[in-house]
């Protein structure tokens, strides 16, 4: 599983994009994150740009991933729902829950390829 945001883990740095211009000014070692645009991402595309995007449904992860999307964040309960697709099809894309520390377990057990802590836990 990969985790994100933990003061002691390793990761990258996720910068917030909205436009090919914000996507330009991030630096080389972090990594943009999108809203779902397509625009945007084809840009990040034909650039060969690592991005994150946003994601709200199984269909915007699918053209994400065909866009080559390397994470896909989301609700715990999107997430269940991509990591089913993503398995199937063999994404490349990593189906990236956004929680509470406390809610780990809950990944582990739906089998969510990663998570981004929002908050550490007691």
């Amino acid at each position: 599983m990969i985790i994100l945001n933990h003061p002691l883990i390793p990761s990258p740095k996720f910068i917030e994009a909205h436009t090919t211009q914000e996507i330009s000014q991030v630096l080389a070692k972090d990594v943009p994150l999108l809203p779902f645009d397509l625009k945007l991402l084809r840009y990040c595309y034909d650039n060969q740009v690592a991005y994150a995007v946003n994601i709200t449904s199984s269909s915007e992860a699918v053209y994400a991933n065909a866009l080559h999307a390397h994470y896909l964040f989301c609700d715990l309960q999107t997430a269940k729902e991509v990591q089913k697709i993503a398995d199937h099809y063999l994404f490349d894309s990593k189906v990236i829950a956004r929680i509470d520390e406390r809610l780990l377990e809950r990944a582990i057990e739906a089998g969510i390829d990663g998570v981004y802590l929002t908050s550490r836990g007691i």
